[in-house]
């Protein structure tokens, strides 16, 4: 009888395998989960630089076309020499400057503390508004104007700015442009 049993059938699944199994599957979840996280960081990243890139654009674009049309100040603005055209001051957050536009409106470009972050300002006459959103902290503004007693003096404009969020978005970056008054009466 010994010899007419039927062999057992062994198909089933060992421990081992599933211990394997399960680590494998889990490997696998971990690292697709570390990659995904890579990439929305990523974006993130990008994004952050994005907006600073675009925030500077459209400051730049705002002030240059300011900058090339002032005109020589003649008693008109307080701030600037009566025979210049631009002056340049400082105070506790950056450099300030002065000048009068194509409109006759004595303008200032400063940089003004909002809550908290630090936000660039154009002042015209009486009005007073900020240029760059308060998603943008500017830490540094400075402006040089060379030739200042020539018809057409250089303005050299550099600041550095980031993204306000965590640390590992914030985007810092740094921007220098030269202008030059444009205004020949």
């Amino acid at each position: 009888m010994i010899g007419n049993r039927k062999k057992l059938d062994k198909s089933g699944v060992s421990l081992v395998e599933v211990v394997v199994s399960v680590l494998i599957f889990t490997t696998l979840i971990l690292s697709a989960t570390q990659i995904f996280k890579l990439v929305i960081d990523g974006q993130r990243s990008a994004i952050a630089s994005q907006n600073v890139q675009e925030s500077l654009k459209y400051f730049l674009e705002v002030t240059a076309k300011e900058i090339r049309m002032a005109k020589k100040d003649g008693g008109a603005c307080i701030d600037v020499p009566d025979d210049k055209i631009f002056a340049v001051s400082s105070n506790a957050l950056g450099d300030v400057l002065y000048f009068r536009n194509y409109y006759n409106q004595c303008v200032t470009y400063s940089l003004a503390a909002d809550s908290d972050s630090q936000r660039f300002r154009i002042e015209r006459d009486a009005d007073s508004a900020f240029i760059s959103p308060s998603k943008i902290k500017i830490d540094d503004l400075n402006f040089n104007v060379l030739n200042a007693t020539s018809t057409q003096p250089l303005v050299t404009i550099s600041l550095k700015a980031h993204a306000l969020g965590t640390a590992q978005f914030e985007s810092e970056m740094i921007i220098q442009t030269s202008l030059t008054s444009r205004y020949y009466k």
